[in-house]
């Protein structure tokens, strides 16, 4: 019965967590004006990130310390020791990536097949006024008036939100089109850093070059069918070439300085991306530099810590001081009042409607006690550089979790799942293929791996154009036409003009606002239409193109200050289009209004105020 007083602790803890779940809480702050669910419900939204650790933090830790008292066959964390869980074995250490190198192309050349078999007037639908106008405003604004920062407020990041300036930059063409491009480019930027990364890990295990391939190709199949959905768009294709870089830098035989470096300035880079990816880049740095000081590595620190500071500094003189007091300006308000006006309560494992949510918990729960046998059994030996990445991907994967853990709604947890989905997957993988190198032989009669390059490029693209992974739904005649036609199929979409993503009800809108706001040089809205001064080719009157920033108490006076000082004659009040809860924060902003402006329009239910 001793060898399983590990598991059977672990789960006893497991069962508390789950049975004190609601008792879990801290206080509702009662001086919190911004309107939510927590504010309806009056939860705190920080609840849900302390239930999550204490669902997962003592069960795991009572299961490793059990595992290492029952075992004697294991390593441990005496640094000075042999027995260093982390101790570099050189001499079982089989470096070479390789005999991967034909594999890896292979699926590039896959991936790159499918993207241009890409039906890409598929694309060109309805636009969505709310999501899609996040990214369409922002690069008018600054066009306009010439200051990226100031003219608007960003709820992405400040190249998030400006995808538009960047496809005008490389394609010439600022438009609804060109930004969709740019963004599906991302998502195959995402496929292709993640086959690098599955190349990387599998290089450092210490298997025959027969098993290393049929591992990869298993694991890499996997990886891309699965990162349309559980990934989480354009966004993650900087976090995770972050991942292959910290990774390699950690885990490379010979010190580089660069790599060091340049994962320093993503400190940096990271911020202006996306705001959520660059709190995640900067606490894995921070995780990475405590890693560095634990492990006496002192040059690693100290590049890391020099490019850190270097990166910063350069930021700081090469924008302008108010540019800069804005950015921060605007992260702080990100950071601290997004889980108020944002979060969705994490439902109790195992109650109704708590199935995906419930998923997710047990998936990080097991892989956390797989990675204590692949870090601490020698049984299951893997070199350190093995147990490095895979920790690092894992971890990763619990921090982007924290996306889940403030909007738990289905989506959030479906796209925040990936990372350490894709541990929980490998881990299996690594542990099966260990016992198969016991009957390797069997494997080599039956000449399973010996797949011919052309043969595998053959049923790949097969298996892709059977499935429906990127939107791509095109029959495989279809989609051999698209390739050969993708010059054009990608001009059709860049340059796809703006009537095309308009329904009737939408055109016959915009007409009319044009026609009330004629004098106008500049476009307001109040309701979740944000998309409308891009189709009006005006830029937005204030920074909130999108009310739901505007917040009592905390950046009313700045929306108000703005509206008066470009006094727009006509101001969407409302409209049939509610997402969020566009008002309902702006009580002094709102009777601002009232005060000069008056009732003038309602058009198909579309609500227009005009100036007194």
């Amino acid at each position: 019965m001793k060898k399983y007083l590990p598991i059977s602790s672990s789960l006893l803890l497991l069962a508390i967590s789950i049975i004190f779940w609601d008792s879990i809480k801290l206080p509702y702050d009662e001086s919190n004006v911004i309107v939510g669910l927590p504010f309806y419900k009056k939860f705190n939204p920080i609840n849900d990130k302390i239930r999550f650790l204490f669902f997962i933090i003592p069960s795991v830790l009572m299961y490793l310390f059990f595992y290492l008292r029952v075992n004697t066959n294991t390593f441990g964390f005496n640094l000075q020791s042999k027995d260093f869980f982390l101790h570099k074995l050189k001499n079982k250490e089989i470096n070479s990536d390789n005999s991967l190198n034909l594999y890896s192309y292979l699926f590039i050349l896959l991936i790159t097949l499918e993207f241009f078999s890409l039906d890409f007037n598929r694309y060109i639908k309805t636009v969505d006024m709310f999501h899609d106008g996040t990214l369409l405003v922002p690069p008018l604004n600054y066009l306009e008036n010439k200051e990226l920062l100031k003219s608007t407020f960003h709820n992405y990041g400040f190249i998030g939100n400006n995808l538009g300036l960047f496809s005008n930059f490389v394609l010439g063409y600022y438009s609804i089109g060109s930004i969709t491009f740019i963004s599906l480019i991302l998502l195959y930027l995402n496929k292709f850093f993640i086959i690098l990364i599955s190349k990387k890990i599998i290089s450092y295990l210490n298997f025959e070059d027969i098993l290393k391939k049929l591992l990869f190709i298993i694991f890499t199949f996997f990886l891309i069918f699965s990162i349309p959905h559980y990934f989480g768009g354009p966004r993650t294709s900087f976090f995770l070439f972050f991942i292959l870089l910290l990774g390699t830098a950690l885990c490379d035989n010979s010190f580089s300085k660069f790599k060091f470096s340049l994962v320093g300035i993503f400190s940096v880079l990271s911020l202006l991306w996306w705001f959520d990816i660059g709190f995640y880049t900067n606490l894995l740095i921070i995780l990475t530099a405590i890693y560095l000081i634990l492990n006496k590595e002192s040059k690693k620190l100290l590049v890391l810590l020099i490019s850190i500071i270097s990166s910063w500094t350069i930021f700081l003189l090469i924008i302008s001081p108010e540019e800069i007091k804005e950015f921060f300006y605007q992260l702080n308000l990100i950071y601290s009042t997004s889980h108020y006006s944002l979060s969705i309560e994490y439902i109790k494992p195992f109650t109704a409607n708590s199935g995906r949510g419930a998923k997710a918990l047990i998936i990080i729960y097991l892989t956390s006690l797989m990675l204590i046998h692949l870090n601490f059994s020698k049984i299951f030996f893997v070199n350190h550089k093995v147990k490095i990445f895979i920790s690092l991907i894992f971890v990763s994967g619990v921090i982007v979790f924290n996306d889940a853990l403030m909007r738990s709604d289905s989506m959030h947890v479906k796209s925040s799942s990936g990372l350490y989905t894709s541990v929980f997957v490998l881990l299996i993988l690594i542990f099966l293929f260990q016992r198969l190198e016991m009957i390797k032989k069997i494997i080599y009669n039956l000449k399973l791996i010996n797949l011919n390059p052309i043969i595998f490029v053959f049923l790949s693209f097969i298996f892709f154009s059977s499935t429906q992974i990127s939107n791509n739904k095109n029959n495989f005649p279809e989609k051999i036409t698209n390739i050969f036609n993708i010059s054009n199929n990608i001009k059709e979409l860049v340059k796809a003009e703006d009537g095309l993503f308009l329904n009737n009800n939408l055109s016959t809108f915009l007409k009319r606002y044009e026609e009330l706001s004629k004098t106008d040089d500049c476009v307001q809205v109040l309701s979740s239409d944000v998309a409308v001064p891009y189709f009006l080719k005006k830029p937005a009157c204030t920074q909130f193109f999108m009310p739901v920033f505007i917040l009592n108490g905390i950046t009313e006076d700045k929306f108000i200050n703005q509206l008066d000082k470009s006094s727009p004659n006509i101001i969407l009040f409302k409209s049939p289009n509610i997402i969020l809860l566009e008002t309902l924060n702006m009580p002094n902003a709102l009777k601002h209004i009232e005060e000069k402006y008056s009732f003038y329009e309602n058009y198909n239910g579309y609500i227009f105020y005009k100036k007194n």
